[in-house]
């Protein structure tokens, strides 16, 4: 049976099609207060029952034929026979497509000419048709708001139907293309609908069949049915202004697109807004930093508290995911290991805690507010959030108990320190994404946690989980100052904590202080320090070496290692075997790895978020020897420069 759906009415049956969408149309008035229904007023309309009109004879259309000296396209000439013209269709055409009326556009505003002067060399086809488009289309519109419809002969497709071009002059935007008059009016039968579909009591065969493959969609969705084919049903349904469609459809957009905007009805007593949406909102606002105004106003006075604690913790990165039951636990454990760095571990227990997950609702379909969980956001990558919406949950299939991460489950949680860390050292000798060698320098030190090895390396308070951008790694230095440094710390599997810093301060051999091997107070510590540059070999030349520093220390003191710069290799101390021979790079760096079972967690800390404690200084003050060069060649700067004796030795005494 037809349902009354354009998609489900071709050109062999517009008398259906056109009855139903007159049949809607007068519904949805009735809906209307008095004062809307008397603006909404169409007396012809209203005196002939219909939006339409008698159909047109063929001696009506071969005459239309042949003053325009065209043969008609074959759904805009059905039309015809249904219905001489119609009202209402679109929001500003109040009246179009009557044979006697139809008339070439002419182009009176000129505006071939400026598309025309418009055009470059590299203009995609698709341009210049429309360009020579206003003069030879055909005008259907009668009666419009400053719109225009055409149906252009120049635009014909393989199955011989005119394009459709709508051009809105108020709006200032270029013309909507339809391929054929069939898909412009099953658009504006979508319009129709889309207009009135948040309208209390607006329902008809359409809406209810439409609702119901939302729901059938949804049901598909949480039993990890496909992803692609539930959105195609959401997304046809939203184009009919289905508000749930496009509630649902969004949430699982979220799980593998940039965010963005996620539809919602906007309640402050519903959990499923207030602690999913709402947080993914509001770190939204936050990465776009627009006006708070403008996300707070419309929550109201009531909302407004419970929006400025959103917006709060999206800023300082404290919100917490909390869901309920099973993954709500699963998520509290995840968090802890991503926390320190194991996002692969934190990942597992997640995956496989998905079958349990709660929906707050029948408007809820994914885990959305783990997005907005400064520490689990990150481990979530679209790959991810794909596999969690292809797994039964919701009861949709068989529960699968959680598995622990790596060793007991808790490592983070409870303070053990094992977390796994497969990743190993090698990956760190590649280049940046700016192109220019790494600059870097971790310490790992065995036996204690990171919060005593941030008090170690560091000075002040843990800073709340941040990336890498999050902290201005790249180019954050402009001269040796400590200012805006930042270490950040976890742990790396084997019983190892790291510290890890991107672009350190400039690396002066002897005014080292020692601080990575006084690390080691009580245990054992290994450091490297690779200090690239930050200017790009030009064209032609060599890429410019680094300088690369490796120290193995224990209890505060080195043992062994080696500075290597171009050619050169310093080595201090016995090193063993497995460390001597190998230029630095990945096989050096892997080599360290195996020797002493240490990695850095990839991922982590190039896409997740860790906690960072400002670092401390690796480089002491000069000596005076060392002051008094700077300053004399300061001093000589200046007389070159033209000032004067005494102007320059105030200077020169600052400068001390």
């Amino acid at each position: 049976m037809a349902s009354g759906r354009l998609e489900d009415v071709d050109i062999d049956n517009w008398k259906f099609l056109l009855e139903s969408w007159s049949r809607h149309w007068f519904a949805a008035r009735d809906l209307l207060d008095p004062e809307e229904a008397e603006e909404e007023t169409d007396d012809d309309a209203v005196v002939a029952g219909s939006l339409g009109f008698p159909a047109a004879t063929e001696e009506q259309i071969v005459a239309l034929e042949q003053r325009l000296g065209l043969v008609l396209p074959p759904s805009y000439r059905t039309f015809l026979q249904v219905s001489n013209g119609w009202r209402h269709a679109g929001g500003s055409v109040y009246l179009m497509g009557v044979a006697e009326r139809v008339a070439v556009h002419g182009d009176p505003l000129d505006l071939r000419r400026l598309y025309e002067e418009n055009l470059e060399e590299n203009s995609g086809q698709a341009d210049r048709p429309m360009a020579g488009m206003w003069a030879r289309s055909l005008q259907l519109s009668h009666d419009s708001d400053m719109t225009d419809v055409l149906l252009d002969p120049g635009d014909v497709g393989e199955d011989g139907e005119w394009a459709v071009y709508v051009y809105r002059g108020w709006s200032g935007d270029f013309p909507d293309r339809f391929p054929s008059f069939a898909e412009f009016m099953q658009a504006m039968y979508r319009d129709f609908h889309r207009r009135h579909g948040d309208d209390p009591g607006f329902e008809n065969e359409v809406t209810r069949e439409l609702d119901a493959s939302v729901e059938r969609a949804r049901l598909a969705c949480l039993a990890g049915g496909g992803i692609d084919e539930q959105l195609a049903v959401l997304d046809e349904a939203e184009a009919y202004g289905r508000g749930r469609a496009r509630r649902l459809r969004d949430q699982i957009h979220a799980m593998f697109r940039p965010v963005g905007h996620v539809a919602a009805v906007m309640d402050m007593h519903d959990p499923l807004y207030v602690r999913e949406i709402l947080p993914l909102a509001a770190r939204e606002h936050r990465r776009i930093d627009r006006d708070d105004d403008w996300f707070l106003g419309p929550h109201g006075e009531k909302g407004r508290a419970g929006a400025e604690a959103a917006l709060r913790e999206a800023g300082e990165r404290t919100f917490r995911y909390e869901p309920p039951g099973p993954f709500g636990r699963a998520v509290a454990e995840a968090r802890e290991l991503a926390r320190w760095g194991d996002t692969e571990g934190a990942w597992r227990v997640l995956a496989a805690a998905v079958p349990e997950w709660e929906p707050y609702g029948t408007e809820h379909v994914a885990p959305i507010g783990l997005l907005a969980d400064p520490l689990l956001g990150p481990v979530v990558t679209p790959e991810r959030g794909r596999q969690i919406l292809t797994t039964p949950r919701a009861g949709q299939g068989p529960a699968r108990r959680p598995t622990a991460a790596t060793g007991n489950g808790t490592g983070a949680a409870s303070g053990v320190l094992d977390a796994a860390g497969p990743d190993g050292l090698g990956w760190l000798a590649g280049a940046d994404s700016g192109g220019r060698p790494n600059s870097f320098r971790f310490v790992l030190v065995h036996g204690i946690p990171p919060r005593e090895l941030a008090r170690r390396l560091g000075e002040g308070a843990l800073l709340a989980p941040s990336s890498e951008s999050e902290l201005g790694a790249w180019g954050r230095r402009k001269t040796p100052s400590r200012d805006g440094a930042h270490a950040r710390i976890g742990l790396c599997g084997g019983g190892w904590s790291f510290a890890f810093e991107t672009d350190p301060e400039p690396f002066v051999e002897d005014r080292l202080t020692g601080l990575d091997a006084r690390a080691s107070l009580g245990t054992r510590a290994i450091s490297v320090w690779c200090a690239g540059t930050r200017v790009p070999a030009g064209p032609g030349t060599a890429a410019p070496a680094r300088t690369i520093r490796f120290s193995y220390a224990e209890d505060g003191q080195e043992v062994y290692g080696y500075t290597t710069g171009g050619d050169a290799r310093a080595t201090r101390g016995m090193l063993p075997a497995p460390l001597g021979a190998l230029p630095f790079g990945g096989p050096a760096l892997d080599a360290v790895a195996a020797a002493y079972g240490v990695s850095l967690p990839r991922f982590a800390l190039r896409k997740g978020r860790l906690h960072a404690v400002a670092a401390k200084s690796w480089i002491g003050p000069p000596t005076a020897a060392e002051e008094g060069r700077t300053t004399i060649q300061a001093f000589a700067v200046l007389r070159t420069r033209g000032i004067d004796a005494s102007r320059a030795e105030e200077r020169r005494r600052r400068l001390r």
